[in-house]
């Protein structure tokens, strides 16, 4: 029987991508690891094919656990209940920053939440890429843009308090476009001239890729904390609070 390790943290998209390093050490140790998500976001198994990614609607081994705000730690079977870990974890009780709430769940399974990166490991879609850049949004290879993006959350929240400033370029907003998921931005993101965004899943994904924004700011419109904290370290995004 294979060594078992499930993950209860079912969104949201941004945590998935954080937690990859996590999943992947466990893989390492020779657990296949099982992962229940929001029907919402079980997209992402398309682009990560090596974690087992189900619906939390699925029968799936160790359900009897799932849910619980508990690690179990065993030879055959792991359970990682760190959707609420900032709750209940070590000294977390008391801390509700984003800041708290990410390094808490790295820490409970004595993981540095710095390696985050490392782990994070996903397939592009190139046909779709180019079909949304060239096709869907109109783009070619000498447009100059400025790429902003107000949506968040799993339920793809959108964020009107923010105020970006006045480009002298044309603007691609995101938006949800059927047929499209996050991933397939990845073109679009990487040939921006300027990158404008909330603090969201999105900025876990800039960090793999190569990017030709010589600005990149993150808009702390949704959360107030302290999310500057964080570790992206490689296009070190600048900071801006809106009130």
């Amino acid at each position: 029987m294979n060594k078992i390790c499930l993950i209860n943290h079912f969104a949201g998209i941004g945590d998935v991508f954080f937690l990859q390093y996590v999943a992947r050490k466990y893989m390492a140790m020779g657990y296949h690891v099982i992962w229940p998500l929001k029907n919402e976001i079980l997209w992402i198994k398309d682009y990560i094919p090596d974690i087992q990614f189900c619906s939390i609607d699925d029968n799936f081994p160790g359900k009897e656990h799932y849910g619980q705000d508990i690690i179990i730690q065993s030879p055959q079977f792991v359970y990682l209940g760190i959707m609420r870990s900032h709750l209940w974890g070590n000294d977390y009780q008391l801390g509700s920053n984003t800041c708290v709430i990410m390094q808490s769940k790295y820490e409970l399974v004595g993981l540095d939440w710095n390696n985050w990166i490392d782990g994070f490991k996903y397939q592009r879609n190139i046909d779709k890429e180019n079909s949304l850049y060239y096709n869907v949004l109109g783009l070619n290879d000498n447009s100059n843009y400025v790429f902003i993006n107000r949506y968040a959350n799993t339920e793809n929240r959108k964020n009107d308090k923010v105020i970006f400033p006045d480009f002298n370029i044309p603007v691609i907003e995101n938006k949800i476009i059927e047929g499209f998921t996050l991933f397939d931005w990845s073109k679009v993101i990487e040939n921006a001239q300027e990158i404008h965004t909330v603090h969201t899943a999105i900025n876990y994904l800039v960090e793999t890729l190569n990017i030709k924004a010589k600005k990149y700011i993150m808009h702390q419109g949704i959360h107030s904390d302290d999310i500057k904290n964080i570790p992206f370290n490689i296009h070190n995004p600048t900071y801006i609070q809106t009130k």
